[in-house]
């Protein structure tokens, strides 16, 4: 059930899988980036903004960051709602919102991500005023007074990483390992607990990564969360995350 009513404010109705969760009846972090990302994309082609129509202008959308807060885990086997909304853009990126609620309303967690248009022969950003003229009815509304800061690096030169090779399967329409793929690594590399809910995550998006390639994972505790990075042959960080349990 899609509502479409304000296409600046756009609300999907989803069934939640089994293998949304873990091992343990939490919602995976990667199945709640996949739920941002199904809705974006709702919205976007509602706006004649999708991944077709960007095309057609020589662009596609890229995440760069997402950040969530959890307010109360969802049940197995229930259908929640995703609400989001676009606020208005900066030259090279803008910021999209969401909040995922039960069917009778109640806030199950909150979150934000930050978008960029970017060129599939230079792989560069592009300025959204090039191709994109944004709505004048975009909301003013955010969920949280500041924007995520960037992921703090740590160091590694004594650490043996968890390594992934992505397989092909892991691939997007874009040709590169889809943002939601990611946030699965952090917690092959730990294997959390019954003890570890997740209260917020959030991943930063640095390079794009190709199928096959191998990617170290490393992590380190702060203060009672944990930080991860994904780190390629070359030595080039591809992500950071953190996690707060």
């Amino acid at each position: 059930m899609i509502d479409t009513e304000l296409i600046v404010d756009l609300k999907v109705t989803v069934p939640l899988r089994i293998t949304d969760f873990d091992r343990y009846g939490r919602l995976k972090p990667s199945a709640v980036l996949e739920l941002f990302q199904e809705a974006a994309t709702v919205q976007a082609n509602v706006m004649d903004i999708g991944h077709d129509a960007m095309e057609r202008r020589g662009v596609f959308w890229a995440v760069i960051r997402t950040y969530y807060e959890v307010i109360r885990q969802p049940e197995l086997y229930s259908s929640v709602q995703i609400h989001t909304w676009p606020h208005s853009p900066s030259r090279f990126s803008f910021q999209r919102d969401y909040i995922m609620s039960s069917l009778d309303d109640e806030p199950l967690l909150r979150g934000t991500s930050e978008w960029v248009l970017m060129s599939p022969q230079t792989r560069q950003f592009v300025s959204l005023a090039d191709v994109y003229e944004p709505p004048e009815n975009l909301l003013e509304e955010k969920n949280f007074e500041r924007k995520p800061r960037k992921i703090r690096d740590f160091d590694t030169s004594d650490a043996t990483p968890y390594v992934v090779v992505p397989p092909y399967t892991s691939a997007d329409i874009n040709g590169h390992v889809n943002n939601s793929v990611y946030a699965n690594y952090p917690f092959d590399a730990i294997e959390p607990g019954p003890e570890h809910d997740v209260r917020s995550f959030q991943i930063d998006f640095r390079h794009e990564v190709h199928t096959g390639d191998p990617l170290g994972i490393y992590t380190e505790r702060d203060e009672g969360a944990l930080l991860a990075k994904g780190v390629d042959a070359h030595g080039e960080i591809v992500f950071a995350a953190r996690t707060e349990f």
